[in-house]
């Protein structure tokens, strides 16, 4: 959890925001999760019958084996898909064609055959409207949907650094992801309670509980199947209590003694090996385009580690402060992902405007969770609209609502749902700001006192907690309430069990 001086930033995102008004005509279909953007009546309706089958283009016999198997499950009998067979009346037809909105966007025609057509990404998508429609009535009004995201990220992030989480809670969670067009899980693997990696560079920092690289490779795929990304985080240059429990000798030490035993010293030059051998050992596992170095929190003040400023000095010129050292850590562990053809990502706090003479490559994405004053450590951190000026790309990860926190400051922080729902989205940054130009959002799964909750009561507050970020990152028309969107929960109920 991010640690932070003040409660007073839960009421930054009570303050008035812009809902999607209800259109006419959306109330014919069933309800959805997210809320269909378009729909227009008319002509003869669709009726899923005892015969009906899932018949698909080559290229979509994935998402046409998936709505099969779900289909089964939620209308209790078995449903088989063709691949390249002739449509019937109450079938269910996956075309590849064109849609607005992108490559996630949909066309679903209403018909006598229930067709649903788009890129191999939006028939997957628009494949669990149909799932969600079906297992509320069989027989749906004649018309048409057309439906895409708003954002292009729309995510999870799970706390798995400090507390194990069995990979059957994983799979639940990401049917319950692709059930709701969430495309994006971020995995946060190392913490201060374990590195949840199986590691053969450095099988002294594996954490008892942990994940084989095989384990791995099967989640990935798994998620792959539902169209889901996952994102890895290894947490470097803080946040490194396990690593460096092993290494010790490694650990950043203060003018005055006091030990770091999360923080690395950046002044030496095994710290970057260590770091370089667990990166370079990772960076194949996940295919993802993407990899989240971590670089939050790490010093609150840099005057207190000459090491840092000296080191930074040697190699970033006269000028250069202890921050550079930092700096320049994130610019070498961005140098390492490039290198492999991937993206790099990091928190915020650590960007900010006085104390350093680098800049930090704008290719970056930046999630932005903090603000100045609740990072004491940081500085004035920049706003995400300076941010994407300097040329990042942005997440909106605040740190309220977007954070469920177990132990800790979650007391204070924790946003309930229906304030999540009724007063925030994700344009609206945590520090009252507001930004168009956003990659999107996520929830994030925190377990700062991870003994604190069950995996059972961990899912129990995820539930509606994705529904609303669902929702909302979708940000298609959709009751103004929560109260209201309740309902349509209950009327969608929950992913499919496997």
């Amino acid at each position: 959890m991010k640690r932070i001086l003040l409660a007073l930033v839960a009421l930054l995102v009570c303050v008035t925001t812009t809902t999607v008004p209800a259109r006419g005509g959306t109330a014919v279909l069933p309800p959805t999760i997210p809320a269909v953007r378009e729909w227009a009546p008319g002509g003869v309706g669709y009726t899923f019958t005892s015969s009906s089958k899932v018949v698909a283009a080559s290229a979509l016999a994935g998402p046409a084996r998936l709505l099969a198997e779900d289909l089964a499950k939620v209308m209790n009998r078995p449903v088989g898909y063709v691949v390249g067979g002739p449509a019937a009346p109450g079938d269910i037809e996956l075309r590849l064609g064109t849609a607005s909105g992108g490559p996630e966007g949909y066309v679903l025609q209403v018909g006598p055959v229930l067709g649903v057509e788009g890129a191999v990404a939006g028939v997957r998508l628009g494949t669990r409207s149909v799932v969600q429609l079906l297992r509320q009535q069989s027989r749906l009004p004649g018309g048409q949907v057309r439906d895409w995201p708003t954002y292009q990220e729309r995510g999870f992030m799970v706390d798995l650094g400090r507390k194990y989480l069995s990979l059957d809670w994983l799979r639940t969670q990401i049917r319950e992801m692709a059930y709701l067009k969430l495309n994006y899980l971020h995995l946060h693997l190392s913490d201060e309670h374990g590195f949840r990696l199986e590691s053969a560079t450095h099988p002294e920092i594996t954490a008892e509980q942990h994940y084989s690289k095989q384990e791995i490779r099967e989640l990935i795929e798994y998620a792959g199947r539902y169209g889901i990304q996952v994102v890895p985080e290894l947490d470097f240059p803080g946040h490194m209590q396990p690593i460096l429990a092993a290494h010790p000798e490694l650990k950043l030490v203060a003018a005055n003694g006091q030990v770091q035993h999360g923080n690395i010293d950046l002044s030496k030059p095994a710290a970057y090996d260590l770091m370089r051998d667990l990166i370079t050992e990772f960076l194949p596992l996940f295919p993802s385009r993407y990899w989240h170095i971590g670089a939050d929190e790490y010093v609150e003040n840099f005057t207190d580690y000459p090491q840092l400023e000296r080191y930074a000095k040697q190699h970033y010129g006269t000028a250069a402060t202890g921050q550079d050292a930092y700096l320049g850590f994130v610019n070498w562990a961005d140098g390492i992902v490039r290198a492999a053809g991937k993206t790099t990502r990091m928190w915020n706090d650590g960007l900010v405007r006085t104390g350093g003479t680098l800049t930090v490559n704008p290719a970056i994405v930046v999630e932005h969770w903090s603000m100045s004053g609740l990072t004491p450590w940081a500085g004035p951190a920049w706003r995400p609209a300076e941010l994407v000026a300097a040329g990042h790309k942005v997440m909106n990860a605040s740190i309220t609502p977007t954070y469920y926190t177990v132990g800790g400051l979650g007391a204070l922080l924790n946003t309930a749902p229906a304030v999540m729902y009724d007063t925030w989205d994700p344009g609206l940054f945590v520090d009252g700001s507001r930004l168009a130009d956003t990659l999107g959002a996520k929830l994030h799964l925190w377990c700062d006192q991870p003994d604190r909750q069950t995996e059972q009561q961990l899912a129990a507050e995820v539930y509606p907690r994705l529904r609303v970020m669902a929702q909302h990152t979708w940000r298609s028309p959709t009751p103004p309430f929560y109260t209201q969107f309740a309902g349509r929960m209950t009327a969608v109920g929950p992913a499919p069990s496997s």
